[in-house]
């Protein structure tokens, strides 16, 4: 990926963020991904989140389910009316995931509100957005390349509290099948985040369930998918029942970070609990 500058966006304190991440969208609007039609599922997050509408958003991966430029249309089509269903537009940027096709993603999202950025200075926080993606492969790891990147992004903003997103998550996590495929050199990256006090907070997805732990006075945060759910607790692949979700953040000026997850409740897709991958 090549480095975009870091726009500057000012807006009041605290900074809203809302993550969304997991989106699984197909090719066609009515297709399912294990029981769940992932374009209702994203539809019903963005139905509810607009009510407490985020000066930005952040989408973390598996955007696409099978890759498809159709399918990172719908997406731009849904973000666009959720955008302008909230009284100041948010950006929204993203990142690749293990199910996305990065080429196809640099081509197509590339119209407002989607915003094809690797860093991002919003009220004096610093939001830098890594690939963790190998291609071909379902886990992940951070390239010589991105990980220099984070260092240079990092050091030039010293007196930012900076924010940190990627897709593969970098800590285990109680679906232990997935910690064979999450971040594969976690300690190289967190060598670099123990370099920088001003990191307040690493998000992520690719677990589809929800993490909330603290490392060296950062916030390491996953969030559920908007659409199918992760069985935690369990050593191999399952699902379970819970709704599509989202996660909010709150971004203060003096580098404080506060967050919830959110659950939908007008959402009645059910998800095929007796699968066993996918």
């Amino acid at each position: 990926m090549t480095i975009s500058a870091a726009p500057l966006i000012t807006q009041s304190a605290p900074l809203q963020i809302l993550h969304i991440t997991d989106t699984h969208l197909f090719a066609q609007r009515d297709a399912r991904l294990l029981g769940i039609t992932t374009y209702d599922s994203l539809r019903a997050v963005l139905a509810e989140a607009v009510a407490d509408p985020p000066q930005a958003v952040l989408a973390t991966g598996d955007l696409a389910q099978d890759g498809t430029a159709a399918a990172y249309e719908h997406l731009t089509e849904l973000l666009s009316d959720f955008a302008q269903n909230c009284p100041s537009p948010p950006p929204v940027y993203w990142l690749p995931g293990n199910h996305d096709e990065p080429e196809v993603m640099r081509a197509t999202l590339t119209r407002a509100p989607l915003c094809p950025v690797q860093e991002v200075t919003i009220e004096g926080w610093y939001v830098v957005l890594l690939d963790s993606t190998i291609p071909g492969q379902v886990g992940g790891a951070l390239s010589e390349a991105e990980l220099q990147r984070l260092e240079a992004g990092l050091a030039s903003h010293p007196q930012c509290p900076a924010l940190v997103c990627l897709h593969h998550n970098p800590v285990a996590t109680d679906a232990r099948w997935m910690d064979a495929i999450g971040l594969a050199n976690a300690d190289a990256f967190f060598a670099v985040l123990d370099r920088h006090a001003n990191v307040r907070g690493v998000v992520w997805g690719h677990i589809h369930q929800e993490v909330d732990q603290e490392r060296n006075g950062a916030r390491l945060l996953a969030s559920p998918s908007t659409c199918i759910q992760f069985r935690p607790k369990t050593d191999t692949f399952g699902l379970d029942q819970r709704a599509p979700g989202y996660r909010r953040l709150w971004l203060y000026p003096d580098g404080r970070l506060e967050t919830q997850v959110f659950r939908v409740t007008n959402f009645t897709g059910c998800a095929d609990v007796n699968a066993t991958g996918y």
